[in-house]
């Protein structure tokens, strides 16, 4: 939450530039100069906050997960896909001062959505597992600060946006283009998300239904507009300004182009199952990487290595970031494709297998904490007759919020994570317990971690600590 917060307040600085930017009706380069570090900065502390968020989720509630489109999870998400847009666009704005009505209207919109995350998360509308000190009197408060705010700067953007004239003109194919194709991607991934976050509500309000918009809806409905950005955006990064021809652009990611098909082949072949999404996540996630990496080296020029270290920071920033998405877009394709899930009964000290693992339980005792009761299991997992970990979850009771909740064992690796979770005693006897094996699980907080660093690496760009220009 601490992480959260400091990206939902800064983009309020972006906010403030922009509703200043409309008061005196004038948008350039400098004011796209001062924008950038503060929404890099608000983007950063998001990635961080989401990242955590997402892996308190994994090893806290026991149900194996890292995203489940849970509506507190979606509020930090819409802001954070908006700030991305916002970055990009700025670019523009600073580099060729065109897209500036849009670049406005994303600052508003970026706080906005943060202002909308802020009144999901604490005014109860909607039930959610990460939400805590709800109060449906605050929530009146924080919608009223929406109503004024918001309302009031997108009335200031219709009286005033017209005034916002862009001076730069480029040809649809171009890196102006590609970063244009950049926002609408993200400014319509963010709607999609918002739209399957507020619609249970609107159909209780409106028609009195109560239903669920779950991970199905938005992994069909999301997941065709990352599929594009990921294509997208190394093509984008090597495109000059104002025109560009597309076979040039492509010429320097021929090496990068053959190594992720080797990629997906090599997936592909040591795929069990039918499923495409290993194998097509492996190979956009390996495109944005090899990507990356290609337009750090092609901005060495002729000079090669020796320039590499010379490079401005925000072209190493840009390349860790971008390297970074690749990591998680790989990560989230293979332990979606390869997970393995074992659901039974186990009784003492009667092995059982799980993939290549065997496992025993060996015992579960009490094991009652200062405040919750708690039945501890002890499992043993080997594999080829080698020990491998010595597991113990736990299912524990708060007596006075009444609060089940479970805490899951993990034996964290690089490249899998053996998970075991303590369900129910038998009737019969046994117990319940639930066991995944899931392959690069740590790769995708590597992966966000990667972007923040990018982020910070960029931050410390020269051109944002000298006001040059």
């Amino acid at each position: 939450p601490p992480f959260l917060y400091l990206g939902y307040v800064g983009l309020s600085m972006a906010f403030s530039f922009a509703v200043a930017a409309l008061i005196e009706g004038r948008v350039d380069a400098a004011w796209a100069r001062w924008v950038r570090p503060w929404t890099l900065a608000a983007w950063v502390f998001l990635t961080i906050g989401i990242a955590l968020g997402s892996w308190w989720a994994y090893y806290e509630l026991g149900w194996g997960g890292f995203w489940f489109w849970d509506p507190v999870e979606n509020a930090s998400f819409m802001p954070w896909l908006l700030a991305a847009a916002l970055l990009h666009s700025a670019i523009v704005v600073e580099k060729r001062e065109a897209l500036k009505s849009w670049t406005i209207l994303l600052a508003i919109m970026a706080f906005g959505f943060s202002l909308i995350g802020t009144f999901i998360v604490r005014s109860g509308v909607i039930t959610s597992v990460h939400s805590f000190a709800n109060d449906p009197e605050r929530g009146v408060f924080i919608l009223a600060i929406l109503a004024v705010f918001i309302g009031g700067a997108l009335t200031l953007f219709a009286a005033r946006a017209s005034e916002m004239t862009a001076k730069g003109v480029f040809a649809p194919l171009s890196r102006e283009g590609a970063l244009v194709l950049n926002n609408v991607l993200l400014a319509v991934s963010a709607f999609v998300v918002f739209i399957g976050t507020i619609w249970p509500l609107v159909a209780e309000m409106v028609w009195g239904r109560v239903l669920s918009v779950g991970p199905p809806f938005f992994n069909q409905a999301f997941t065709p507009f990352m599929i594009v950005l990921a294509i997208a955006l190394p093509i984008g990064s090597l495109m000059p300004w104002k025109r560009a021809m597309l076979a040039r652009s492509l010429r320097p990611l021929r090496g990068p182009l053959i190594l992720s098909a080797a990629i997906m082949m090599l997936v592909f072949a040591v795929s069990t199952g039918h499923s495409a999404l290993a194998v097509i996540g492996a190979g956009l996630g390996s495109w944005l990487i090899f990507g990356a990496l290609a337009d750090l080296w092609l901005r060495t020029g002729s000079s090669g290595a020796s320039r590499l270290l010379r490079l401005p920071r925000a072209d190493w920033g840009k390349a860790v970031a971008h390297s970074g998405l690749g990591v998680t877009f790989v990560a989230v394709s293979l332990i979606q494709a390869w997970q393995v899930e074992d659901v039974r009964v186990a009784q003492i000290d009667q092995p059982f297998a799980v993939g290549s693992y065997d496992l025993v339980l060996r015992d579960v005792r009490r094991a009652d904490g200062p405040n919750y009761l708690a039945q501890k299991a002890v499992i043993e997992a080997s594999r080829d007759g080698s020990p491998v970990a010595t597991l113990s979850p736990e299912k524990r009771v708060y007596p006075v919020q009444g609060m089940p909740t479970t805490e899951a064992a993990i034996d964290y690796g690089l490249w899998r994570d053996l998970y075991v979770v303590l369900g129910d005693e038998q009737p019969g006897g046994g117990w319940a317990v639930r066991t995944y094996i899931k392959p690069f699980a740590n790769w995708i907080w590597a992966g966000c971690l990667m972007m923040a660093i990018g982020g910070l690496i960029s931050l410390t760009d020269r051109r944002y600590r000298v006001a040059a220009g």
